[in-house]
């Protein structure tokens, strides 16, 4: 799920170059293209994961996956620019729920000494559905079109849908899942009075920001540094995703054993937050490179500590969060939260690029948010959050 969803992000950033040229897109347009998505996905993460919690993984997975694979293919066919975001915002709606699902997921069904590592692992479904979204869209492209492109990738959505709906489980069946009391106003209330929700929430919109920075304009910022064709870019891309997701897996399993070498005691989990947040501040030193090999090693490099921080910041909520049954819902209050945050990357990034000609002072702005981000989860996460 998280590489299909992934890859059809990657399908936008690739296909920008050529579909703007077509729509006669500037920068700052660009920006707000790239972030069409993140309307609809920004308002429905709440209301999405909280059905998610009353009725499960296996149908909302299902309906998710099969609706924003249905607007890629909408996507293909659309006609100018206004059809055109309106099936990103579409795809949006389905993309929704996705983190919902992947906790949801891990919590029902991931040993908890073993969450961080599981986390990690799945959410290297990003990096591998960007690598393969781009390398095979970069091919597309030149061969059919973006049009058709976007058109391959929904397919793959819709079959995956329905295998999904064949095989999975819910891990209790047989209960009545639609007597669930769903996460009320007072409770979401209650998670912004603890601290440890609050470090695990800054962490989340600044890892965030950065990678729909990245995900949204990375094709496009190796063009503009290293003057390479959408090809050459399209492999750079994919190249740099596969190394960040392999050194995520690495870096997420070797902190996990040191951190819980003694037991386990979750809020522990932070200082693998901490380090990860560290190395991934490392983008910071970006703008003082200009060839391609030391661009994709800071890239990989800063990429993995990213993934892998997310993993463990990600299983430090489920572990932390005492009602279990509704760790659907508070996922979606921290992807609200973030997601405001993330949907301003691009947007911002384009005026930044229109404005000053350069990258830089967004790789600055990211590696300092990264490094304020670590100091508040290292002081602010150790006690179990609790609703009500």
């Amino acid at each position: 799920m998280y590489v299909i969803s992934y890859g059809d992000r990657a399908a936008l950033s690739i296909a920008l170059p050529t579909l703007g040229k077509e729509f006669t897109l500037t920068p700052v347009q660009m920006g707000w293209v790239s972030s069409s998505f993140l309307w609809s996905y920004f308002l429905l993460n709440l209301p999405s994961t909280i059905v998610l919690d009353m009725v499960g993984a296996r149908l909302i997975g299902s309906v998710a996956v099969g609706l924003w694979s249905f607007a890629m293919l909408l996507g293909g066919m659309a006609q100018n620019i206004t059809q055109f975001l309106l099936t990103r915002v579409l795809l949006g709606v389905g993309e929704a729920p996705t983190f919902g699902v992947g906790a949801t997921v891990v919590r029902s069904w991931a040993q908890p000494r073993e969450r961080g590592s599981v986390m990690t692992i799945l959410l290297t479904g990003m990096q591998l559905g960007l690598a393969g979204g781009t390398l095979a869209g970069a091919y597309l492209i030149t061969l059919f079109g973006w049009r058709f492109e976007f058109m391959a990738l929904g397919g793959i959505g819709i079959v995956w849908a329905i295998v999904w709906w064949l095989v999975y489980r819910n891990p209790v069946e047989g209960t009545a899942q639609s007597t669930r009391t769903p996460i009320s106003v007072r409770e979401i209330r209650s998670l912004f009075r603890s601290p440890s929700f609050l470090g695990i929430l800054a962490v989340q919109c600044t890892q965030n920001y950065l990678n729909f920075l990245v995900m949204s304009w990375m094709p496009l910022y190796l063009i503009h540094e290293l003057h390479i064709d959408i090809t050459g870019t399209g492999t750079s891309t994919a190249a740099c995703y596969l190394f960040a997701a392999v050194g995520a897996v690495i870096i997420g399993r070797i902190l996990e054993r040191i951190v819980f070498r003694n037991g386990i005691h979750p809020p522990l989990r932070r200082y693998i937050v901490v380090t990860c947040l560290v190395g991934a501040a490392t983008i910071g030193i970006l703008p003082h490179f200009h060839s391609l090999p030391p661009i994709l090693l800071v890239l990989s490099g800063a990429l993995a500590c990213l993934i892998a921080a997310n993993g463990a910041n990600t299983a430090l909520l489920t572990d932390l969060v005492e009602d279990g049954h509704k760790i659907g819902a508070v996922t979606g209050v921290t992807l609200t939260c973030s997601n405001s945050l993330g949907l301003l990357a691009p947007i911002l990034t384009g005026y930044i690029v229109f404005y000053t000609g350069s990258f830089d002072m967004a790789w600055y702005m990211c590696a300092a948010a990264l490094l304020v981000a670590a100091v508040l989860s290292a002081l602010m996460v150790r006690t179990p959050i609790r609703m009500g």
